[in-house]
């Protein structure tokens, strides 16, 4: 039996475009008989959230499946593929994510996801009601076990089921098992679906199929990746990470076949991750250019420079906005930057505006404003200023704070904080400077400035202001935030390495509460900040849910 891996980019809600992406790989292999499999909610795109509960939505999702289903009349290849199936029997709007097997002109099998997480990113039981069936189905003689993405983590989910699919799928003599999903990707998720398609492989004796959706839908990154393990649990075929592919081989033939697994080190893993990431969230909304305030400093450049990857250079424009308290360096180092890019670069100077709005608060309030004030003013007034220029220029705005400085609260509402979306919104300090030597690294020349990667980090909103003022060094910093933020889901390296930082830098319980209080304190801020490209664990937004009117 012929089976062919559909590796694909999806836009949520555009179910005909959906349909269409299908269907043009269906025709290359229409007429030999075998196997096409297409991941979790393929015609929908993940994750359709509350369009579920739209009755004009559900008629389009299913005219587009019913499109599917007509083109594989009178041919040879079947389908496998991820839809909403619709539930009519209880009234309450939930449905079932289901994996269809369509095969000349009819879906003749039919399995509904019988896990539905509920946890971190996921929140599945808000629109679908869980399967009750084992999914099993003859195909062309092969007896093939059915999964829809959690199906088979029962037993490596932090959530407790009361049912685990793979092991009804044991002593079922299979020949074959198929996973479909749409695993979003995050930093060491490779990995993990490795240990957890082994286990599979192992209760069922049979070789197993992890198909994966590829592209990025809101802040979530689809990594693809997916990969085949033969019967005795051996690496056969691997595809590629955050690009779109399709492979095929001969079931028979699957035994002769070895791969190598992905092996990304961690800065090119979070470079591919917010690259795909921001170029599908800037395309699928609409937009074809991006705008970014260029400071001199590490995050605006590796900001640039992932979107001059991710657009092209000639859709980037940058704008350095100087104020008094800026050095000539930063300018300078904007200047270069952008020059190695091949990214426009505006000047415009923010001194005179600045001058101007310190004395209109003066001559209102008969007092001069506070250091704090005049420092977000001058924030705030480059935000204004991004924004009149992507109205302009029909660009999106980026938004360019890191992790870290997110998580406290390091940051001015409706200042810096300004854009549509942000790539490095999930990624600590540290982390960005790795990314910005690993681009110098793998171009083979300086594309980010050395003095940018070398120099203090500074905000430069006051006369000889360092991030330092306010904040811890910035690898303790990280470390803290690392353990109260993500601690509970870290690996036991993982934790191990963030507190031997803490014992080096001899941080004491005092200074640890108060970044602790800093980052509960900073939730208001957090909820009215743009999406955040994931790359982590549990991210801002989508992966950690805090009120803000609380005491903790």
């Amino acid at each position: 039996m012929k089976i062919t891996l559909a590796q694909l980019n999806y836009t949520v809600g555009d179910v005909q475009g959906n349909f269409k992406k299908i269907l043009k790989e269906y025709e290359k292999v229409a007429d030999e008989a075998g196997l096409l499999i297409c991941s979790e909610l393929a015609i929908s795109g993940y994750y359709p959230q509350d369009l579920i509960l739209r009755k004009v939505f559900l008629d389009k999702h299913d005219s587009a499946l019913n499109q599917l289903i007509e083109a594989t009349k009178g041919k040879a290849c079947k389908i496998v593929v991820g839809f909403i199936a619709r539930n009519e029997t209880d009234g309450n709007n939930k449905h079932f994510n289901a994996l269809g097997l369509i095969a000349n002109g009819k879906l003749v099998f039919e399995y509904h996801k019988r896990l539905l997480p509920t946890y971190n990113v996921f929140d599945e039981a808000r629109h679908f009601k869980p399967g009750e069936e084992t999914g099993v189905f003859e195909v062309e003689g092969k007896r093939v076990g059915f999964l829809v993405c959690e199906d088979a983590w029962a037993k490596s989910t932090p959530f407790e089921y009361a049912q685990d699919p793979v092991e009804d799928l044991r002593n079922q003599h299979l020949d074959l098992v198929i996973v479909i999903n749409a695993s979003p990707s995050n930093i060491g998720k490779q990995q993990e679906r490795y240990q957890v398609v082994s286990e599979v492989a192992e209760v069922t004796k049979a070789p197993v199929v992890y198909l994966n959706q590829v592209g990025g839908n809101d802040e979530l990154v689809f990594d693809g990746a997916s990969f085949v393990v033969d019967n005795v649990n051996q690496l056969a075929i691997q595809l590629e990470a955050f690009v779109e592919q399709t492979n095929s081989f001969e079931l028979s033939e699957l035994v002769n076949l070895k791969a190598n697994p992905i092996a990304l080190i961690e800065e090119d893993f979070y470079w591919q991750q917010t690259v795909l990431g921001i170029r599908d969230y800037v395309r699928k909304c609409g937009f074809e250019r991006v705008v970014i305030g260029s400071s001199g400093g590490i995050d605006s450049a590796v900001t640039i420079a992932i979107c001059a990857k991710a657009l092209g250079p000639e859709n980037v424009t940058a704008v350095t906005m100087p104020s008094k308290f800026s050095s000539q360096g930063s300018v300078d180092d904007s200047v270069d930057l952008c020059a190695n890019l091949g990214v426009k670069l505006l000047n415009a100077s923010i001194a005179e505006e600045f001058k101007l709005s310190v004395e209109r608060f003066e001559s209102v309030t008969g007092e001069v404003p506070s250091r704090i004030t005049q420092e977000n003013i001058q924030a705030r007034i480059r935000g204004r200023i991004l924004m009149e220029f992507s109205n302009h220029y029909g660009g999106l705005v980026i938004s360019t704070g890191n992790k870290s400085e997110m998580s406290v609260g390091y940051a001015t509402l409706y200042g810096d904080m300004n854009g549509g979306v942000n790539p490095l919104g999930d990624l600590y300090k540290m982390e960005v400077y790795a990314i910005a030597k690993y681009i110098n690294s793998n171009a083979g020349r300086e594309i980010i400035p050395i003095n940018i990667i070398e120099k203090e980090p500074s905000a430069e909103l006051s006369e000889d202001q360092k991030d330092s003022d306010s904040l811890p060094p910035y690898p303790l910093l990280d470390a803290i935030l690392e353990l109260y933020i993500e601690g509970d889901l870290l690996i036991p390296e993982e934790r191990s390495r963030c507190e031997r930082i803490v014992e080096e830098f001899a941080a004491t319980e005092e200074e640890i509460s108060r970044i602790q209080r800093m980052v509960n304190n900073a939730e208001f801020k957090r909820k009215q900040a743009p999406p955040i490209i994931r790359v982590q664990k549990r991210s801002f937004g989508m992966g950690r849910w805090l009120p803000v009117a609380a005491r903790y």
